[in-house]
């Protein structure tokens, strides 16, 4: 097996990783000591459960300017056996050799020790980073959805601002936020005459004054009518239903448009 460093456990802390995870141990501290892991400090105090043990047997093994690995065992088991949590700690005022040769043998040290075992690893650079507070933001924040892409996050922009374009008689819908006008019953009575296709035609306009919708004109016409149909002096709403074969099929689409005034 290769290694980036070259760097490996000796004989020593090989015969207490195996001898350690029973449940006996609780922390213990690992070091690069002429070009080895070395086994540095470990406990076996239990004091309560591993959130009551925690800070009071893992900062005080910290040094301000050495990094180190430590593994605190948890009180949960897997299939393999207790489950234990790996730090890497590189504080920022150690020696950049430190820092770079600690992260090259990091995943070294993990498989020294077996990594089936590693229920989740903590980096730190900062006491607050590795305390017990600075762990359950580590946990809180990896259960967190992952960020949305620059593309996601455009498209999740585009769905939230749709205007559905779908429309029937049934529908209920404004052509502009904010504005909503009633229809008259004459309206009403063309459009449900266009629904039951009494006609295939029906035109509508606004009436500012009143505030309603009111009903222009209705018919049965052919497509090539309905450009006739389209008045150049004012704005109006067109519903046609156009009726054709397709295949052999006989289909209806209803067409919806705005004509606007022409602006000179």
């Amino acid at each position: 097996m290769s290694h980036q460093t070259g760097i490996t456990a000796n004989d020593e802390l090989r015969r207490f990783l195996g001898q350690s995870k029973d449940g006996n141990i609780r922390v213990m501290k690992i070091i690069i000591e002429n070009e080895e892991l070395v086994l540095s400090t470990t406990s076996d105090e239990l004091h309560g459960s591993w959130e009551e043990d925690y800070d009071q047997l893992i900062l005080p093994l910290l040094d301000e300017k050495m990094p180190c690995y430590i593994l605190f065992r948890f009180d949960s088991k897997n299939s393999a056996g207790y489950e234990w949590l790996f730090i890497a700690w590189a504080p920022d005022f150690s020696p950049v050799r430190h820092k770079m040769l600690y992260a090259a043998t990091r995943s070294t040290m993990k498989s020294e020790f077996g990594g089936g075992q590693i229920k989740d690893e903590l980096f730190g650079t900062v006491l607050s980073d590795v305390s017990l507070s600075g762990y359950h933001k580590h946990v809180h924040a990896s259960l967190a959805p992952a960020p949305l892409t620059m593309a996601e996050e455009e498209l999740q922009y585009i769905r939230q601002n749709e205007v559905n374009a779908h429309i029937n008689v049934d529908t209920k819908s404004q052509t502009m936020q904010g504005v909503s006008f009633p229809l008259t019953s004459d309206a009403e009575r063309a459009l449900l005459s266009f629904k039951d296709g009494a006609i295939n035609y029906v035109q509508l306009s606004l009436d500012l004054v009143k505030e309603v919708v009111v009903l222009g004109t209705t018919n049965t016409i052919n497509a090539s009518q309905l450009v006739s149909y389209i008045p150049t002096e004012s704005a109006r709403y067109h519903l046609f239903n156009f009726s054709h074969t397709h295949e052999g099929d006989s289909i209806n689409n209803i067409g919806k448009s705005a004509s606007q005034v022409a602006s000179s």
